[in-house]
């Protein structure tokens, strides 16, 4: 029961991420509530660290492509 509820959590903290809609969210939380598999559940947790991933990946591509001098200058140490 322990490993359901830790499954549980975690994937809800990694479908907090912007990249997921509250729509996608309020759908994926009926679905985790309902199972109860915790290997379906880390599928679903490794899924979405993906899709976070690949969205944040993204959107450092758009603000790289950005003209004129980066955000954050890379400071020589």
């Amino acid at each position: 029961m322990l490993l359901l509820s830790t499954a549980r959590h975690t994937l809800r903290q990694v479908l907090n991420h912007p990249a997921f809609t509250p729509e996608r969210r309020e759908k994926a939380e009926l679905l985790l509530s309902a199972s109860t598999d915790p290997a379906q559940l880390l599928r679903w947790e490794r899924a979405a660290m993906k899709e976070s991933e690949a969205w944040e990946d993204v959107l450092l591509q758009r603000e790289e492509a950005q003209p004129g001098p980066p955000a954050y200058p890379e400071y020589r140490y």
